[in-house]
């Protein structure tokens, strides 16, 4: 039998941290992780359980997609 997908909600929280512009990933009220812009329109994605980032993108969006497929298949 297959199952229904079921409606997530993704929020985004932009901060400034150390002058750079930090956006948060949250599903529900948990941060699943961040994007962060670097130099020349560059964007890390970085889960908040690694501290460590793990994609280097060229746009915001793929960085997005790679913090939520990561969190999907790695939530248990």
């Amino acid at each position: 039998m297959s199952r229904k997908d079921k409606a997530v909600s993704v929020d985004l929280n932009e901060t400034q941290v150390n002058g750079q512009t930090v956006t948060e990933v949250l599903i529900g009220k948990q941060v699943i992780g961040q994007v962060t812009e670097v130099a020349d329109n560059r964007f890390d994605a970085e889960m908040v359980s690694d501290n460590q980032p793990f994609a280097h993108t060229k746009s915001f969006d793929e960085s997005l997609q790679e913090v939520l497929s990561a969190y999907h298949l790695h939530k248990g």
